[in-house]
């Protein structure tokens, strides 16, 4: 964990490897352990609320890059969608009545982001990747190191790299707002955005 003191607030972050059961049970325990005053996930509001709907969880079709994702991530443990870290998060909180905020983009914030930011050669670089994915070798030494590898090579573009920086960027901000409110914060973030949250929150 990442732990970072701001006006008077304590943060603690909380990398997250998306899409291993065992991350779940992890935030779980991590949550009932803190106990903090709120809890941060790094989805949109929009996600969140589809997070609360179980009914649709089955509904759920992953895209290819998402497959060959979770055919990668397999290799260290059942692999769920959604996300076992926020699925847990969310359940812990609600059982323990602690506040759950949404800490990335809203929808509509998301898509001007990325009109801004990616370009028709970015799109077409990712396309190409997309179809080759399966193929290409990733440092597979732990889900962290795995994670971390993927996120450098799907968004290995100017255009998404400056997307992802975005997020980074609106989710400290999210944060530092909570640490007007609450004491003890929480932030459950997956792993590939949590240095760059961190660093902008110590800046």
């Amino acid at each position: 964990m990442i732990r970072v003191r701001v006006d008077g607030a304590d943060i603690i972050i909380l990398p997250t490897v998306k899409g291993l059961v065992s991350e779940g049970e992890i935030a779980a325990e991590v949550i009932r352990e803190v106990r903090p005053d709120a809890v941060g996930i790094s989805i949109s509001k929009e996600e969140l609320q589809a997070l609360r709907d179980k009914s649709i969880y089955g509904d759920y079709e992953m895209s290819t890059l998402e497959e060959v994702y979770a055919q990668k991530l397999s290799k260290f443990g059942e692999v769920e969608v959604p996300a076992p870290c926020y699925v847990s998060a969310m359940d812990v909180c609600e059982e323990l009545g602690i506040p759950i905020i949404p800490l990335d983009m809203n929808d509509v914030e998301y898509t001007e982001a990325y009109c801004q930011k990616i370009r028709a050669t970015d799109m077409v670089r990712d396309s190409l990747f997309a179809r080759r994915a399966a193929r290409v070798r990733f440092d597979l030494g732990s889900p962290l190191t795995f994670a971390k590898d993927w996120d450098r090579k799907v968004n290995r573009t100017k255009g998404f790299r400056q997307l992802q920086q975005d997020r980074e960027r609106h989710m400290a901000a999210t944060l530092l707002n909570m640490g007007r409110r609450y004491r003890r914060i929480l932030a459950v973030i997956e792993a590939e955005r949590a240095d760059g949250v961190h660093a902008t929150i110590a800046k």
